[in-house]
């Protein structure tokens, strides 16, 4: 049995290797490949990550980024902190080019952050970074947390100085 199960571990191994190997389209070489889809607007990235995990991998990259960026195909999205009725925010996001207009729920805010007052806020390449605030009977927090638009989640970031 153990035999099977280091045959198994050789055979995951060998198959990420392979994957990451692999052309992005097959048949093509990566940099047409890259060109390519590059071009396919920001409102579809979503349904391309799905295809395989060397596409997530890619559209998540810093290497995507910068040559949407370069070639002037990056899209700028409008983000937008609001509260309702009982004081909790909510981020929401428009694609300006989208002939459909709507604000769509950008989720997975943290929920301990979702009642804070006068945070900062601001948009920086494909990250939305809130920071600071206060937390309700705590005062004031130098907590930072980022959005990351490329892979759609939210993390703690790299704290402020102070506490503002």
């Amino acid at each position: 049995m153990e035999h099977v199960d280091k045959g198994k571990e050789s055979s995951n191994s060998d198959n990420e290797v392979e994957a990451t190997n692999s052309p992005i389209i097959c048949g093509l070489p990566d940099d047409i490949s890259l060109m390519c889809l590059a071009r396919i607007p920001r409102k579809y990235h979503s349904v391309l990550k799905c295809v395989s995990k060397r596409w997530r991998d890619l559209i998540c990259s810093e290497e995507w980024i910068c040559y949407r960026r370069k070639h002037k195909l990056d899209e700028t999205w409008i983000y937008a902190l609001c509260k309702d009725k009982s004081k909790e925010i909510f981020c929401y996001v428009l694609d300006p080019t989208d002939p459909i207009r709507y604000w769509k729920l950008v989720g997975g805010l943290p929920p301990h952050i979702s009642k804070r007052e006068g945070m900062g806020f601001e948009v920086l390449g494909n990250k939305l970074f809130l920071l600071g605030g206060c937390r309700e009977f705590l005062g004031s927090t130098n907590e930072v947390y980022s959005y990351d638009a490329s892979s759609n989640c939210w993390a703690q970031a790299t704290s402020l100085s102070t506490a503002r």
